[in-house]
């Protein structure tokens, strides 16, 4: 999914103050005697030069980034970070998110305030990481048992219909408040969101076929948790929300707490407890989501499933450890769906290490998660690292399991190598936003890896051969990868190194991606770096032949403020 901004502005200002409390006469004296000021910073230019221009992409031949950041430190106590990035190349877009954005989070002690682009969680049933634009607050004293958070902003940015969409995206608000208390035996906190469409973002016409109509949410979450015994938890979680798929101002049911047929009440709660052992530590949890339970203040929600799970992690030995969980799942909750599945479910990792330079790693789990896979031909097929900037995919994991394994060997001091290899497996669903595709697909992954180092002329090789296979139904795809890197830095602040890389996408085809590159990092005058890139990919898929980039990277590092030294102030510069 790309999210394409309609600016060709990209702008992240990042701003936090921190005072801690000096509550002790320690923490005065050493503010007393902490230096009055101190900044250091970056600041860095990129040139990237793309031809020819590549006619299935919107990318410019000629993209320039601007970036820089800037910390400054008062008496040891007072910390503002800042930071900026900017950038001429325009991504264009139908998507609600923008690329571009700033973000301000200054704080005193134990109050925080987000203005801009922020993200705050709540619990994961109602608000949980989702990204606004707006303002929140945290306030955490503390020597008082009360805490408060509250937030308000927009989620989503309107975007009328068009082909590309399979609905059209209202402006979406949304806005919450937490109130917590905390004591030695317990904690507890109440939180409630309110989330809706803003009708009039769009200019829809209700009689027209591609009329969608605003929704509207609201959810409430408690969680608690409790220290009963020493070395024992207990903690549970608790969540309604309360869905209306039509909340447009003449629908019966635009008040979201009144019963209609748009609007649906969903639960989920989880309660759990551990204890720690001598051998390691040992939990229980038991966790319910009712069918189609979603919260418009979260990604994603995996619903429609009973889950109970014994938690343990132990180690075997001085090279043995072991840890993960398992237990039982059931889903179909309401017997709405043909087939019920019950399952066994698990998540084990073990760690081995049997003799000093071998050791082997491995995993296996069928929990359900979200994550991110990057496609392997976009990976490589990019000539230079701001390609796929505004590039989002997500997955749902219903599988994995990974393994792998490492040797070293050789004079580590003269000449060392390092043999690996590993194996991935990956059953997962592709959620595309915005549409109703959900794509079951199978990924097998498997790496081998050989790397040779002289230290004595700082040169290393490394050899590499990949074979991903992609298994989503009709469509199938084999994805083999020979790499080979050569790097060298035997000349004082001197690094050069060259790779190539062969793939072969479904052999049967004959098609071929072959990407070439080489690279210089050289330092000089201590605050300057220099790294000039260049790439040449070869697609035999496109008839734009051979694709050149040449990215030139300019980075300056600097420092100022005042020393205290032998009780007096001194200005000193590092520029």
């Amino acid at each position: 999914m790309r999210h394409k901004s309609r600016l060709p502005i990209l702008f992240l200002v990042g701003l936090n103050l921190t005072m801690p409390l000096a509550g002790t006469s320690q923490d005065v004296e050493q503010t007393i005697k902490a230096d009055p000021w101190k900044s250091t910073g970056a600041v860095t230019m990129s040139h990237i030069l793309t031809w020819p221009k590549d006619s299935l992409k919107n990318d410019l031949p000629y993209s320039y980034y601007l970036s820089g950041s800037l910390n400054t430190t008062l008496f040891g106590v007072v910390s503002v970070p800042i930071s900026f990035s900017y950038t001429n190349n325009k991504f264009a877009s139908t998507i609600a998110y923008p690329f571009n954005r700033f973000s301000i989070a200054p704080s005193y002690r134990w109050i925080k305030t987000y203005i801009g682009y922020a993200s705050m969680t709540f619990s994961p049933y109602t608000l949980a990481g989702r990204e606004f634009m707006g303002g929140g607050v945290e306030l955490t004293p503390p020597d008082f048992p009360l805490s408060f958070s509250a937030y308000y902003g927009r989620f989503n940015k309107a975007v009328e219909f068009d082909s590309t969409l399979m609905q059209p995206i209202y402006r979406r608000m949304s806005g919450g408040v937490m109130v917590g208390y905390k004591s030695e035996m317990f904690n507890v906190s109440a939180n409630v969101v309110r989330t809706n469409d803003v009708e009039k973002s769009l200019s829809l016409n209700k009689s027209d076929s591609t009329y969608w109509a605003p929704k509207g949410n609201i959810a409430f979450g408690i969680n608690a948790d409790a220290h009963p015994f020493e070395n024992t938890t207990v903690s549970a979680q608790y969540a309604m929300s309360i869905v209306d798929n039509n909340c447009s101002s003449d629908s019966t049911g635009s008040a979201i707490l009144e019963n209609s047929d748009d609007t649906h009440r969903y639960q989920a709660y989880k309660v759990s407890a551990s204890q720690s052992v001598s051998f390691g530590s040992i939990g229980v949890s038991y966790e319910q989501v009712s069918p189609n339970y979603t919260s418009f203040a979260a990604y994603h929600n995996t619903d429609d499933f009973r889950n109970l799970t014994v938690d343990f992690a132990t180690r075997i030995g001085p090279k043995i450890n072991l840890s993960g969980n398992v237990g039982y799942q059931r889903d179909n909750l309401d017997n709405q769906d043909v087939n019920t599945n019950t399952q066994a479910i698990y998540n084990v990792s073990l760690q081995l290490t049997p003799i000093e330079r071998l050791s082997f790693n491995g995993s296996v789990s069928n929990i359900q998660s979200y994550v991110y896979i990057k496609d392997v031909v976009e990976k490589v097929s990019e000539t230079n690292q701001y390609q796929n900037l505004d590039t989002l995919s997500y997955t749902e994991l219903n599988f994995s399991a990974n393994g792998a394994a490492s040797y070293s060997f050789g004079d580590q001091q003269a000449l060392s190598q390092t043999v690996s290899a590993s194996y991935s497996y990956q059953k997962a669903s592709h959620v595309q936003k915005y549409t109703d595709d959900f794509t079951g697909t199978n990924i097998h992954n498997l790496n081998a890896s050989y790397q040779i180092s002289h230290n004595a002329s700082k040169t290393s090789l490394s050899l590499s051969a990949n074979f991903n296979h992609t298994d989503a139904g009709e469509q199938k795809s084999d994805v083999y990868t020979y790499s080979a890197t050569l790097s060298n830095s035997y000349v004082k602040n001197l690094r050069a190194s060259v790779s190539a890389n062969y793939n072969t996408v479904d052999a049967e085809t004959d098609y071929t991606i072959i990407n070439t590159r080489a690279s210089l990092n050289y330092s000089f005058l201590q605050h300057h770096t220099v790294d000039l890139n260049f790439s040449a990919l070869t697609n035999n898929s496109k008839s734009s032949g051979t694709q050149y980039s040449l990215n030139l990277t300019y980075t300056y590092n600097f420092g100022c403020g005042l020393k205290r030294t032998d009780g007096k102030c001194h200005w000193y510069s590092d520029f």
